[in-house]
Formats: structure tokens, C-alpha cells, sequence
């Protein structure tokens, strides 16, 4: 560093040093793997219902679906009620995440299981939605 201007030149060696010490937690509590199941499956013949059936290592603290939008970012969570360590999440043309995403004929659904623990897990079905054309029907891809 030099310090003066139209004077003598001063000059000073700066050097500095730190210590920093980090300590890690492993967590003993972590549910196991995310999603043992997550997958789609027909309800009925006419196609107006599927069934986003799961199997989660332990029940949630939340499980929450959230529709992909074209441009990749997720819209806002829809809170699945009741949630257990399995069970079948229920789509209709009427079911909010649908209805609300109406237009796409693809329709990307993440899944999230919070636990207790605040750690997370997620999985994705995709659904081709006819629903735009007014016949209601929702297929698994």
C-alpha cells in the first residue's frame, strides 16, 4: 500500500490471518429414502379420475403437490389433508391443482413430504389433462 500524494511516499505490508472452526451434525433421524412409491394410476374407465398413490418411510409432518409451469419454476403447494405414511392422492377435473392448471395438456405434479425433522423429499408424475376441452378426462402418461 502506498499512501501520500505530492509528499514523500509511505508504504505499510498488510497481512492478515484467521482461524475458522466448523463442527458438523449428522442427523440420526433421517426418515430413509424419499419416496419408497409415488406413481400414477387410472381410477375408471371413463377417465375422469386418477390416483397419485405413495409410500413414504414415515408419515409426513406435511405433504404438499405443486403444478411445474412451462417455464420449469412450480406453482404454489396445495396441502394434501391427512396425509399418512401411504396413501392415494384423488384427481378429478374439479381437484384445485387441475382446475387451476387447466390449460396445460401436460401437467407435471411434485409431490413434497416435510417430516418432522424439517428435511424434505420429493417426487413427480406427469398427468396429459383433456380437461381444456371440456370432456373432464385425465390420463397417466
Amino acid at each position: 500500500m502506498l499512501l501520500g500524494f505530492g509528499v514523500p511516499a509511505a508504504s505499510a505490508l498488510w497481512q492478515q490471518s484467521a482461524t475458522a472452526t466448523m463442527t458438523a451434525t449428522v442427523a440420526a433421524n433421517w426418515p430413509g429414502s424419499a419416496f419408497q412409491q409415488f406413481a400414477c394410476s387410472r381410477m375408471d374407465n371413463a377417465d375422469k379420475t386418477v390416483a397419485l398413490n405413495y409410500v413414504l418411510p414415515e408419515a409426513p409432518a406435511a405433504l404438499t403437490l405443486s403444478a411445474k409451469r412451462p417455464d420449469g419454476s412450480y406453482g404454489p403447494p396445495y396441502t394434501v389433508v391427512g396425509a399418512g405414511a401411504s396413501g392415494s392422492i384423488i384427481l378429478t377435473e374439479n381437484s384445485q391443482i387441475i382446475a387451476e392448471n387447466r390449460s396445460m395438456s401436460l401437467l407435471t405434479v411434485r409431490a413434497t413430504a416435510t417430516y418432522q425433522n424439517r428435511t424434505e423429499a420429493s417426487a413427480e408424475a406427469t398427468l396429459r389433462l383433456d380437461v381444456g376441452t371440456n370432456n373432464g378426462k385425465l390420463y397417466c402418461v
